[in-house]
């Protein structure tokens, strides 16, 4: 962990395809990335195999496609290091696939399912990192993370279940101890991330990192949960004298998924003040996410969030300079055309946080909700609303006065006229943009059609909230015109991005709808 950390995060399917990945390693270099992240949650099973079953058929064909993903994987570790880069994995652990049963027994407990507190899963776990530093011995290192609810095994979720509330700290101590002795030994790095949904998670993660003296890097994300727009800065990072990496998201999880534009640069000029302050020795910059095969923000006007955040790395930038050294590399785009472009892309952003309600998360990674009970969750849930819970409302509510509605309703009213000028001008900018950028600045074209929707979604659960039927009903009834003509429109433009028909399915408008009526 001597040297800085500038990385790439490819977090879809598209890391497993040369044509896709091999470019991406001349844009490292140019634009200052110095490793490459692969991020999928079993990759570590997918990469690894300890022995070969009695089903000798179904194993040896398991390890063919181990065999051929850690020739791509070496493959790339040869690329990367022509420019003086490292690759590293990115994995949620405890894991294991299903052949591992089989051979390791004593990972499961009495009831035959994986317990999680057998100290057998520390020596598998490291058996699969020896195995794969074997089969790839130049890689970087991992960025582990421990115990989540996204990997197969998580001590957590498993004590909740049992009702058992023994101490977490050794468990943690001897899977950092797993993972971290094999990777010394080959003079590999090991990042832990703060990737938790409980403070007490967190806590226990990052304490058992401290405790390694240095040896254990965190990697903790700009916010303290996801990459919601204006959330505060993760309050964690404060605290951590372990080597430190921030985490950045380009691609547009919750903002749009580039299939509207997707502006971050002067949000991360903010943000990276912290970033210095706290001695921070790196960053990933995620460029796509698992949910969305495919595309990268390399693909839109995403991208120049890629761009943008290495430069900022030493001291604070201008954004639109920013932009406007980006539009020239990426596009060639210079001179006046280029100033209203970026002006664009800086004014966009502001719609793009509009669709969130006073600043909480009332969206669905970027699309409505499912139902309006689920948005109203996901406020009090900073995004983690349930569909099978319960909604109350309390008549109290602050988000419910006479006062708060008309805030709400401004802001929505303001997001959307901003979104439709942006899309006019970005219209009248085409005949003079260089071909590929006008290309790409059809994503103003749909900027409208998110703003509008977020903004009667939010009214009418507004007024569903205060039991007023008829104000709530005038709303939904905007909401189903909309779906008929965003219906038309999507039919006429053909072909499109598959991501952006999910974006804004009228399907899940309707859906919405009806759930304003049940």
């Amino acid at each position: 962990m001597e040297h800085p950390f500038f990385a790439l995060e490819i977090h879809d399917t598209t890391l497993w395809e040369p044509s896709r990945v091999l470019p991406m390693i001349r844009t490292m270099e140019q634009w200052g990335y110095n490793a490459l992240v692969l991020h999928q949650n079993d990759l570590l099973d997918a990469c690894t195999q300890l022995s070969l079953t009695a089903n000798y058929g179904v194993s040896d064909l398991r390890l063919k496609k181990v065999r051929n993903r850690t020739a791509w994987l070496n493959t790339l570790v040869e690329a990367l290091g022509r420019i003086d880069a490292r690759l590293f994995l990115e994995i949620k652990e405890p894991s294991f696939h299903d052949y591992a049963l089989e051979l390791y027994p004593d990972l499961l407990g009495k009831d035959g399912q994986p317990d999680p507190r057998r100290p057998e899963w520390a020596a598998f776990c490291q058996a699969k990192v020896e195995d794969l530093l074997e089969r790839v011995p130049g890689l970087g290192g991992l960025v582990v993370n421990l115990s989540s609810p996204e990997s197969r095994v998580s001590l957590p979720d498993y004590l909740a279940s049992t009702g058992d509330g023994q101490s977490q700290s050794d468990w943690f101590d001897r899977m950092l101890a797993a993972f971290r002795t094999p990777l010394d030994a080959r003079g590999a790095d090991l990042w832990i991330r703060d990737f938790s949904y409980t403070p007490d998670m967190q806590s226990e993660v990052l304490a058992a990192v401290e405790r390694c003296g240095g040896r254990v890097g965190a990697s903790v994300k700009i916010t303290a949960h996801d990459y919601f727009p204006e959330f505060p800065e993760n309050p964690v990072a404060a605290d951590i004298t372990a080597p430190l990496i921030f985490e950045f998201e380009a691609f547009g999880e919750h903002m749009g998924w580039g299939a509207v534009p997707n502006c971050r640069v002067e949000e991360f000029a903010r943000r990276m003040q912290g970033y210095r302050e706290r001695g921070a020795v790196g960053f990933l910059m995620r460029i796509s996410w698992e949910a969305i095969s495919g595309i990268t923000a390399l693909d839109s006007l995403s991208s120049v969030n890629v761009f943008a955040l290495p430069k900022l790395v030493e001291a604070d930038q201008d954004p639109q300079d920013l932009i406007l050294a980006w539009l020239s590399d990426a596009y060639g785009c210079d001179g006046p055309v280029a100033v209203q472009v970026a002006d664009l892309l800086l004014q966009s952003w502001h719609v793009l946080a509009a669709i969130y309600w006073d600043g909480q998360v009332f969206p669905r990674h970027s699309c409505l909700p499912s139902s309006w009970q689920e948005g109203w969750l996901s406020m009090d849930t900073s995004g983690m609303g349930r569909r099978d819970w319960m909604v109350e409302i309390d008549p109290s509510d602050p988000r419910l006065t006479d006062a708060a509605g008309e805030a709400l309703f401004a802001a929505k009213e303001k997001a959307t006229a901003t979104a439709r000028v942006l899309a006019q001008l970005a219209r009248s900018l085409v005949p003079d943009l260089p071909e590929e950028l006008s290309q790409d600045i059809s994503a103003f074209h749909w900027l409208p059609d998110i703003a509008i929707q977020f903004e009667l979604a939010t009214k009418a659960t507004y007024f569903r909230a205060r039991n007023e039927t008829g104000k709530m009903q005038a709303e939904a009834t905007k909401l189903l015109e909309m779906a008929d003509d965003l219906e038309s429109r999507l039919t006429d433009a053909d072909p499109m991005p598959y991501h952006r028909k999910i974006l804004l399915d009228p399907a899940q408008i309707r859906l919405f709808v009806k759930s304003l009526e049940a």
